[in-house]
């Protein structure tokens, strides 16, 4: 009777190599699966993040800059109604020879002041945006760390190596 299991023991052995790399490959796609779900969830996450960001930064800066963010469309296409109808006055005017445009160069310049101001406060409100992410970055990133700090994990090793 040994002999029928001496056989079975030897084939047994001789298909463990086999099934072992099958093993490999299935434990590799069931990594490769998993590696690739949680990209799509933080793809996701980073995507949704921005997008908050974008949001919030948009309405601050359109909050600092006259409140209404059609009113700063409207502004800005007239504007550019503007310009163009200068544009078009000064056309016909050098093919005429007239050198006068008074009300529509003070209305152009009337309307660049105040773009002008808008402008300079934007600049104010990105140096304060970056500031206020630069400060948030930070306190997020100390907190991490001492969240890290507080691991007990990481405290009995840290307790092991004092002790050698």
């Amino acid at each position: 009777m040994p002999e029928p299991h001496k056989g079975e023991l030897s084939m047994r052995l001789r298909r463990l190599p086999g099934q072992l790399l099958l093993a490999l490959i299935n434990g590799t796609a069931i990594i490769v699966i998993a590696a690739a779900i949680l990209a799509i969830v933080a793809s996701s996450k980073i995507t949704h993040l921005a997008h908050n960001v974008a949001s919030t930064m948009t309405k601050a800066v359109l909050y600092r800059v006259d409140g209404d963010p059609r009113q700063v469309v409207q502004n800005i296409q007239r504007i550019s109604d503007d310009v163009h109808t200068l544009t078009i006055a000064l056309t016909k005017a050098k093919s005429e020879g007239i050198s006068v445009h008074g009300p529509e160069v003070a209305r152009l310049n009337e309307r660049l002041g105040s773009l002008d101001t808008n402008l300079e406060r934007l600049r104010g409100a990105r140096s304060d945006l970056i500031d206020k992410l630069v400060a948030k970055a930070g306190n997020a990133l100390g907190e991490a760390l001492q969240s890290l700090r507080a691991c007990p994990h990481l405290d009995a090793k840290n307790r092991s190596r004092a002790d050698t």
